[in-house]
């Protein structure tokens, strides 16, 4: 078994356009050992953007740094939309195309690796307002291009949504860039998250829940997960990661959003 990640450093391409320079790693990918590898030896910005260029790694020693890599591979490289968590969601979808359970981005402001979960959510809450969000020009399209008959009701229950509004730019991007494979699995994705704003979905639920006066994230994810095996423990780790780093993560999870979570924490179960 193998905890998959991308490590990663966005750049400006000479045309202005922010360009992501990704690597893979097979190996041991979770922040205590490809986070603490990072962090060490590749912690200044031309060693980041060397690793970022490796292509393939196999196994990054934490204590020494060395590579080891069993195959040759180029790295990847995909230009971005200029917004950032447009940005976040392509990027999302790169490291989910390779199976990586982990992400690590190079800000180049503070000098340091960042590291999040593959989810989208996740990746959004961990590098904004970092060196990594600052790169990036937010702009204003309050078109969301939903067709059919819907799409006046659509457009009013999403009233400020980000995440629709999100989905449909990334599906956009992609099908302009031909990207067919990504454009599928956005579409795929816009298509579930409308039937849930059309009915309500675990977002209005989740809102509803805080209304109440209710904060308990743990009591959350132990409602929507209640049938999973090693339950407690799971949620055992869940607040301890809260009390170490707070629950803004999980802001605006789905249901979808939590089964991810668990399943990313059985996959480390299982590698250790």
């Amino acid at each position: 078994m193998s905890t998959r990640a991308i490590v990663g450093t966005i750049e400006t391409d000479a045309a202005g356009n922010q360009v992501l320079t990704s690597t893979y790693n097979h190996y041991d990918g979770y922040p205590e050992s490809l986070g603490v590898a990072l962090n060490n030896h590749y912690n200044s910005n031309e060693d980041a953007v060397k690793i970022s260029n490796q292509g393939y790694i196999s196994f990054l020693d934490p204590e020494t740094g060395e590579v080891d890599a069993k195959h040759k591979e180029p790295a990847g490289r995909d230009k971005l939309p200029d917004d950032f968590e447009e940005a976040m969601y392509v990027i999302h979808d790169i490291a989910d195309s390779m199976g990586a359970d982990y992400v690590y981005l190079y800000d180049f402001d503070s000098a340091k690796w960042l590291n999040s979960r593959n989810i989208a959510k996740s990746m959004i809450n961990k590098f904004k307002e970092s060196g990594i969000d600052y790169q990036f020009d937010t702009y204003e399209d309050d078109d969301l291009g939903i067709p059919g008959d819907n799409a006046a009701g659509l457009e009013e229950i999403a009233g400020g949504d980000d995440k629709l509004k999100g989905l449909e730019k990334v599906f956009d991007f992609h099908t302009q860039m031909g990207n067919e494979g990504r454009a599928s699995i956005i579409k795929d994705k816009i298509e579930k998250l409308k039937k849930d704003m059309m009915g309500e979905g675990y977002e209005a639920k989740w809102n509803a829940f805080l209304n109440e006066g209710e904060e308990d994230v743990v009591g959350v994810a132990k409602s929507i997960l209640r049938d999973k095996p090693n339950l407690d423990a799971y949620l055992d780790s869940l607040a301890n990661a809260i009390r170490l780093n707070g629950s803004d993560y999980t802001i605006g999870y789905e249901s979808d959003d939590w089964e991810e979570d668990y399943n990313y924490w059985i996959q480390d179960k299982m590698d250790s």
